[in-house]
């Protein structure tokens, strides 16, 4: 039952958009885990783009939103800063239409830049254009 749940709760995370890039926080590596108990209370483990995004608030409320959707009793969403995230966890179909490696490369010493984060904005916003 609860394997069931978490599969729900995977395909319902995809209704949750991050605000700046538009697109949803499964396909941009932003949900780290989920467990669900025997109990169907789920802990659901995420990241920001930024350590300091100005989304964070709204985007938990949004999956905490959504978890309602997938029969869980409740649902306990952890924002977790550590390790940073990168490009590299966004899904495949994602790295390619903004040209990275499919496979990720050594971890960098220091965490990824913000700038990241406006690269992909413009990047994905482009890739959208030409495919219109």
């Amino acid at each position: 039952m609860s394997d069931q749940i978490e599969q729900r709760l995977w395909r319902v995370l995809r209704d949750v958009i991050e605000p700046d890039l538009g697109e949803n926080i499964v396909d941009l590596g932003l949900v780290r885990s989920i467990r669900v108990g025997s109990d169907a209370d789920a802990k659901i483990d995420i990241t920001m783009t930024t350590r300091y995004s100005p989304h964070a608030d709204a985007i938990v409320t949004e999956v905490e939103r959504a978890a309602l959707h997938a029969d869980v009793a409740g649902a306990v969403v952890r924002v977790m800063a550590d390790p940073d995230w990168t490009p590299y966890r966004m899904a495949e179909p994602l790295r390619v239409l903004l040209g990275l490696p499919a496979s990720e490369p050594e971890p960098p010493v220091s965490p990824a830049p913000s700038s990241w984060r406006d690269r992909i904005r413009c990047r994905l916003s482009r890739a959208r254009r030409s495919m219109a």
